[in-house]
């Protein structure tokens, strides 16, 4: 029988999270409070880093993402379309690749919850600024 958290341990033995925000600031705050909690972070500025390194070292115990990457992706080219430019497009992308994937989205805009595909109705929504006990109960096994 397959144990649930197997596969998302390290080598260390501590459960990965995959946060991607353009913001480092974001990053290393969401980092530091998944880290406390015992998890190893793997962070990454836009949607095309994040899911590259998701396809590497997947599975993940978690991804972390922001709505938006507006610092860190150069405006597409015509010919460039499958940038991922947002959360949402980016948590769609790693559901076709891991349906079961536990995925939190983190945001300022309000409404979000309105707008999300009925593909993404399970996942979470953290408003900013949120607490880090928010952050934290999401962190526990579901």
């Amino acid at each position: 029988m397959k144990r649930e958290d197997e596969g998302t341990r390290t080598l260390a033995g501590k459960k990965r999270i995959l946060e991607v925000s353009d913001s480092e600031g974001q990053r290393a705050y969401n980092a530091a409070i998944c880290e406390r909690q015992g998890f190893e972070v793997i962070q990454a500025c836009c949607g095309d880093e994040a899911y590259k390194l998701y396809r590497k070292y997947r599975p993940f115990a978690l991804v972390l993402t922001d709505l938006y990457f507006y610092d860190s992706i150069p405006e597409p080219s015509l010919k460039k379309t499958n940038t991922i430019r947002d959360g949402i497009r980016f948590a769609l992308a790693i559901r076709k690749l891991a349906p079961e994937q536990k995925i939190v989205i983190h945001t300022g805009a309000s409404g979000l919850r309105e707008i999300l595909p009925k593909d993404l109705a399970d996942v979470p929504v953290l408003v900013k600024p949120y607490r880090i006990s928010e952050l934290q109960s999401l962190l526990e096994p579901s």
